[in-house]
């Protein structure tokens, strides 16, 4: 009798399964933590116990502990059964559990969590010091990290649920569907759209660290460099500037050869094909990052867009250029996230779970090369 040889797949690779029970023990912890909360037990996050929230904590500066604290366990025990059910991948309520699992995910990941965190997330060198790293910081944290669990379980659901592969997507027909047959018209398009957009961003700090006042004063500047001690702020605007023209080139690799083959000076790795699960999930995390930070910002735009996109910072008067990095992380952001999705779609081989092969008949120029 023949004995068929069984492929070791790594546990990353199995997070279709893992993720679902790792979103169904996050929503133990905070259902539980919730009703300690709401019954007066310490450790609450939020509202008046988070001291750094000035100026950067707005959405929940007003929240108290019995109330946050009872939708907080609400929400967790209603993610308890749902990530069960989506683990047992139970056929019923599907646009229910859908909905219940995309709408947490979008909370934790994009809604709730405030602009240190997500500097903390996006810029760990520069950002992670021990003065920031408070209980309610991290809670931030800890949340995106949730978010992030229940993204991938309900993602592996929803492609369960229709017959797809869920680790894959691809279903038994490898029918192309139509949302991918999109992307792959236009994502050299998008693409280009995300390289340019941190530069909205970008310019602007470069244009403070070179004295130039773009969208502030004069004396907005000279506040900013007495407080930072002088050359610190011009490093700092210089260092956040390189941090978004280092992502914008990074992000060319999408669309280029060197970002399907190692290039030629690296070596050990020269002209090998690059994992796409490498920049996949690289770029992945910094397009939800991103999107989040714009989010963050773009909470007082209605605000600003009637008032012409003028005000005040500290007293300082301030101008539309001074927004600018807004609509530039929002749309970097979205961008980002439908270039690499398109990048996933053209260079995805063989599935080595459903054994499902190329679903669009299209491949990669790279690898079409001799």
């Amino acid at each position: 009798m023949a004995v068929t040889q069984r492929i070791p797949v790594p546990v990353w690779n199995r997070w279709p399964t893992w993720t679902a029970y790792a979103a169904l023990l996050w929503s133990v912890i905070y259902a539980v933590l919730g009703i300690s909360w709401a019954l007066g037990g310490g450790g609450f996050p939020f509202g008046a116990n988070d001291i750094n929230a000035e100026g950067q904590g707005e959405l929940l500066a007003e929240a108290t502990a019995p109330v946050a604290g009872s939708i907080t366990a609400a929400l967790g025990a209603a993610g308890v059964v749902t990530a069960g059910a989506m683990a047992r991948r139970a056929r019923g309520p599907r646009a229910m559990l859908l909905g219940f699992g995309w709408s947490v995910a979008a909370l934790l990941v994009l809604v709730l969590p405030e602009v240190r965190a997500l500097n903390i997330a996006l810029f760990p060198l520069i950002f992670l010091t021990l003065d920031k790293m408070d209980w309610p910081t991290m809670n931030f944290l800890i949340l995106m990290v949730g978010g992030i669990f229940w993204a991938g379980a309900t993602l592996a659901y929803q492609r369960a649920s229709r017959s797809a592969c869920a680790n894959c997507g691809r279903v038994a027909t490898d029918r192309t569907g139509r949302a991918e047959a999109w992307l792959l018209r236009w994502g050299r398009v998008i693409t280009y759209v995300a390289i340019a957009a941190p530069w909205g961003y970008a310019v602007v700090r470069l244009a403070w660290a070179l004295d130039i006042p773009a969208g502030v004063s004069t004396e907005f500047l000279r506040r900013m460099e007495s407080a930072n001690d002088g050359a610190g702020a011009k490093g700092m605007e210089l260092v956040l500037a390189g941090m978004c023209a280092g992502g914008s080139l990074l992000t060319v690799g999408l669309i280029q050869r060197w970002g399907e083959i190692w290039p030629r000076w690296l070596v050990g790795l020269a002209g090998r094909p690059v994992p796409s699960a490498f920049p996949v999930t690289f770029a992945s995390l910094a397009a939800v990052g991103v999107t989040a930070v714009g989010l963050s910002w773009a909470r007082g735009l209605p605000g600003l867009i009637a008032n012409g996109f003028s005000g005040d910072i500290e007293g300082y008067p301030v101008g539309p250029l001074f927004y600018l990095p807004i609509p530039a992380f929002l749309i970097w952001g979205v961008a980002l996230g439908l270039a690499t999705l398109a990048y996933y779609y053209r260079r995805r081989d063989d599935c080595v779970h459903c054994r499902r092969g190329e679903a669009v008949g299209v491949a990669s120029p790279v690898r079409s090369r001799p």
